[in-house]
């Protein structure tokens, strides 16, 4: 094969290849200052979320690593955390429903010495005026537990997005205005962009984003209705700001996260890994008592 005809078909790979780039999208807070940021890398992500939590997340593996950098320690949510966390969702429910038979059982406070002899001990502790505010809520759950009830149980969560008919101009992009409400309560404000590829974000790195969404919205669907009804709210476009309420100290505050700009440019493969040092936790040892 002649060197031309070798030069030709190296340039005609070169071309078919897709563009292969590091993308750096940026968030500010209502200060200017830098919030929330996305690196994508390779098939991976990292999420700074305005240095209160860095979480990391790789395609091929389809797991999320949330980095504490306080503790030293990183913990990794992939497919068997998330059947583990169902399992417990599961056993929660159960012990709900136990609670719930059991409390309807009791025709009067007096029947808590048959039905619960761990409280009854306890309550032989207590003060005349404690046992008798105890007793009140016994027969209270008791008459609660006979009653069925007319809207989701207390642990449910309700997530609905409305749409608000307006509209903004952020960093040139236009976005729609939407609601998240949570239980019927207002949650934040999102301003959506439902056309993400105009923010010059790279096809590869975008693919991984929406891949990244897609495959934790599987993984967080299977662990229970709670989980369900959360995960749908990743699936509504891309955010170009978001405002919510957050408590500063005792005072509550309205907060918001703005797009700022994307922009590709080399990025360290240190980034996308776990520090040294870090060691492994699960989500069961942060559930014990007394976890830092």
């Amino acid at each position: 094969m002649s060197l031309s005809k070798t030069s030709f078909l190296f340039a005609a790979a070169a071309f078919a290849l897709p563009a292969l780039a590091d993308t750096h999208i940026a968030f500010v807070d209502d200060s200017g200052q830098p919030s929330t940021q996305l690196y994508v890398k390779g098939g991976k992500v990292r999420m700074e979320n305005g240095g209160h939590g860095i979480s990391i997340y790789d395609l091929a593996s389809n797991s999320m690593t949330v980095l504490m950098p306080e503790q030293n320690k990183y913990l990794v949510f992939d497919q068997k955390t998330a059947d583990e966390m169902a399992a417990q969702v599961q056993a929660a429910e159960q012990e709900m429903q136990a609670a719930g038979a059991q409390a309807a059982t009791a025709a009067h406070p007096g029947e808590i010495d048959q039905t619960n002899p761990q409280l009854q001990a306890a309550m032989a502790q207590m003060t005349p005026e404690q046992r008798a505010q105890m007793q009140q809520v016994m027969a209270a759950q008791s008459a609660q537990a006979k009653t069925p009830p007319a809207t989701p149980p207390a642990g449910g969560l309700r997530t609905e997005i409305h749409d608000l008919g307006t509209r903004e101009t952020i960093a040139g992009h236009s976005c729609r205005d939407v609601q998240i409400v949570l239980n019927g309560r207002p949650s934040s404000t999102d301003c959506v962009m439902d056309s993400p590829a105009a923010l010059g974000i790279p096809a590869a790195d975008m693919k991984t984003l929406e891949r990244m969404r897609d495959n934790m919205q599987k993984m967080m669907a299977h662990i229970g209705p709670m989980a369900q009804d959360m995960s749908s709210l990743y699936s509504k476009g891309f955010a170009l700001k978001t405002t919510r309420q957050t408590m500063q100290g005792f005072k509550r505050v309205t907060v918001s996260d703005t797009f700022k700009s994307v922009s590709s440019t080399g990025l360290d493969g240190s980034l996308f890994e776990i520090p040294a040092g870090y060691t492994k936790t699960t989500m069961a040892e942060m559930m014990q008592p007394g976890h830092q």
